[in-house]
């Protein structure tokens, strides 16, 4: 969570394992590997603001992502990120994006 906010995908791919995935349903891309993962935290880590809010989700690690809007000076609920390890590194990554936030205990915006 800290190394997305700081924009820090050297960091987050470090995280990853060699065979790592991430997809964002509905949306049908999906990226896989260091280098493809890469290329698209280097767009969506560093174009925006984010910040991010600790969850669990079907019993497993997860997090809300809250994209910035300053139109509303607030931080928007983006996607729901459930995580899946192997062992101490991240194997997949699947980014809810119409999740139902309070569902989870989150709430839909975050104050600057």
């Amino acid at each position: 969570m800290a190394a997305w906010e700081a924009g820090d995908v050297d960091a987050i791919v470090a995280m990853l394992t060699d065979d790592a995935k991430y997809s964002m349903p509905p949306l049908t891309a999906w990226y896989e590997g260091h280098d493809g993962i890469r290329a698209f935290l280097d767009e969506a880590a560093r174009a925006w603001r984010w910040r991010f809010l600790p969850a669990r989700a079907n019993g497993q690690l997860a997090f809300g992502t809250y994209l910035w809007r300053e139109d509303k000076g607030v931080y928007v609920a983006s996607g729901l990120d459930l995580l899946v390890l192997r062992g101490t590194r991240v194997a997949e990554v699947v980014s809810f994006l119409e999740a139902e936030f309070p569902t989870f205990g989150l709430p839909a915006e975050l104050a600057a």
